[in-house]
């Protein structure tokens, strides 16, 4: 008998289990061609300016300072990537650089007042927070994932599926019970329980709201005119509803607590030492997908395609990776962001050496760094993408004249 939770194209057909365990480093057939084509990509695309700054080396040799300290904090979507990005680039290079995964609404407040030297996040920032900026920012892409729909329902398997506008009614509160026909008529042959649903949402400003509610306003015109977009929204009364700060915090509540739905990023997902189960979310092609490394890939890619990218002076705010039109690509794939300040001056206790370093950290992550993305279940910049944000990284200045290279 077939799977009823399985689709013809949708990847991988979910673990009948309900509570399947994926474990981050298990064997992949596919990870190691996918890192080799990581790495091919940097090459060609990022090599050029690497030479530029460090002569082919972030080792400090040749001039490059060292000894130099940079903070960061920001999303913690991309904590994971970051711990082996600092790690690596510390050693490499004679320099610190520590990042404090404090969620994108503190790495955003901490860039507007000047305490951090640049700030994470998985969303582009608002007109009202770029305005917020004591001086214009720049906006860099570093790496892609996904946001997961992690749900809780005793009896019900993995891979359950969901379209955005059934969510977008889950989260407005007129979708109440797991066997209402709106889920029912999706999961044929499934066995839903008339258990009253509890809504689990973010209480701090986080990247991951900002994903899901992009995703929630472009398949539902009734989400769209009320919540609408943002790192912090106002969610409504649902029958039972409860708030959770941090994605390991929610991830946890949702994995003990039956009945629950909330969403977290994909990373935590996979990180977790019980993964619990996330659902199949439809795409525009009418698929349901569950969200992998490969298909997340695809959907960044398929949706940059059609994508005018604004430079990295300019306001990002409507640029989405959701809802790609490929028809294995996951819907609710994302991009993490970068922010740091043009003027290198106008950042934390500014010196003519930190600015190198700082320049010379960023060309890192975009370079070098992008090899490490997939095996932590991130994706790589597209060679497209990391052009575009080198051509960014040469308009930073230092008092007004560009930043001299080292090495």
């Amino acid at each position: 008998m077939s799977d009823p939770l399985s689709d013809p194209g949708a990847g991988p057909a979910p673990s009948r289990p309900s509570r399947p365990i994926v474990r981050r480093r298990s064997s992949r057939r596919w990870l190691a061609p996918v890192v080799v084509l990581a790495l091919l990509l940097v090459v060609v695309a990022g090599i050029g300016f690497s030479q530029h700054w460090f002569g082919g080396s972030p080792n400090g040799s040749g001039g490059c300072p060292t000894g130099v300290t940079l903070q960061g904090d920001g999303a913690n979507f991309i904590a994971a990537l970051a711990a082996t990005w600092t790690n690596v680039y510390n050693t490499e290079s004679g320099n610190t650089v520590n990042y404090v995964a404090g969620g994108a609404g503190t790495g955003i407040t901490d860039l507007s007042q000047t305490t951090i030297d640049f700030a994470a996040t998985d969303d582009p920032l608002s007109p009202a927070q770029r305005a917020s900026m004591p001086a214009p920012v720049l906006t860099l892409p570093v790496t892609g994932g996904a946001l997961a729909i992690v749900y809780n329902v005793p009896g019900v398997p993995a891979g359950l599926h969901l379209s955005g506008a059934v969510l977008a009614q889950i989260y407005l509160g007129s979708v109440t019970h797991w066997n209402d026909p709106a889920i029912a008529s999706n999961n044929s042959g499934v066995a839903l329980p008339s258990d009253t649903i509890q809504t689990v949402h973010r209480s701090d400003a986080a990247g991951t709201t900002f994903v899901l509610t992009d995703y929630l306003s472009q398949d539902s015109p009734a989400w769209s005119a009320g919540p609408g977009k943002g790192i912090s929204v106002s969610f409504p009364a649902a029958p039972v509803q409860s708030a959770i700060k941090g994605n390991a915090a929610l991830l946890s509540y949702v994995q003990s607590t039956a009945d629950t739905i909330g969403y977290v990023d994909l990373t935590d997902v996979l990180t977790a030492s019980s993964v619990g189960s996330y659902a199949a979310m439809s795409n525009p092609s009418g698929a349901f997908i569950v969200p992998t490394l490969n298909n997340t890939a695809s959907a960044i890619a398929d949706r940059s395609a059609v994508t005018t990218f604004p430079a990295a002076t300019g306001d990002w705010w409507n640029v989405s990776m959701v809802n790609a039109a490929g028809s294995s690509d996951y819907p609710l794939a994302t991009f993490a962001y970068f922010f740091v300040f043009q003027a290198a001056d106008r950042g934390l206790a500014p010196s003519l050496e930190k600015s190198q370093v700082l320049v010379g950290w960023l060309d890192w992550v975009l370079g070098a760094g992008q090899g490490y993305a997939p095996g932590l279940d991130y994706t790589a910049l597209t060679p497209a993408m990391v052009a575009l944000d080198v051509a960014g990284l040469g308009t930073m200045t230092y008092n007004g004249a560009a930043i001299p290279s080292c090495g």
